[in-house]
């Protein structure tokens, strides 16, 4: 694998971004069963978090690495792991809501990875182009590693 030390950062760093979400949010849980607005407000509001943060995650990774797009399907499963570990292990008082809850947040991650997955590749292209525009050499983090090696 190609900058495997990216790749363990990055990974490394989802999980402790997942933990850090779910020990600040773990008291909030409990207003998604509420009936009415509240509850779909605070529902929304945790998709949002998972989509945003994985969005973030897989474009920043997407815009050094090539062609490793599972990899940022990987954070988001790591991201969303504690979360999903959490309400089905404590008393969260969801009730029946927890079964909708784990589906929007692990729908919310997945489509963060997706769409992230989507930009970064753009801000790649982009980035090269510019290169290229200045005539500027690319840095040894876009080469690709066959690019060194003599014909002969």
């Amino acid at each position: 694998m190609i900058n495997w030390q990216r790749t363990f950062a990055f990974v490394t760093g989802s999980i402790v971004v997942g933990l850090a979400i779910i020990l600040v949010s773990n008291s909030f849980i409990q207003y998604v069963a509420r009936e009415g607005t509240t509850g779909y407000l605070f529902l929304f509001g945790f998709g949002l978090i998972y989509l945003n943060l994985n969005f973030g995650f897989s474009r920043r990774f997407m815009m050094k690495a090539m062609n490793i797009s599972w990899i940022c399907y990987l954070m988001a499963i790591f991201t969303i792991l504690p979360t999903i570990f959490w309400i089905y292990t404590k008393d969260v008082g969801l009730g029946k809501a927890q079964l909708f809850f784990a589906l929007t947040v692990i729908f919310a991650a997945f489509l963060g990875a997706y769409f992230g997955i989507r930009r970064g590749v753009v801000k790649r292209a982009q980035y090269i182009q510019q290169m290229k525009d200045d005539d500027q050499e690319l840095p040894k983090s876009l080469r690709r590693p066959h690019d060194d090696v003599s014909i002969n």
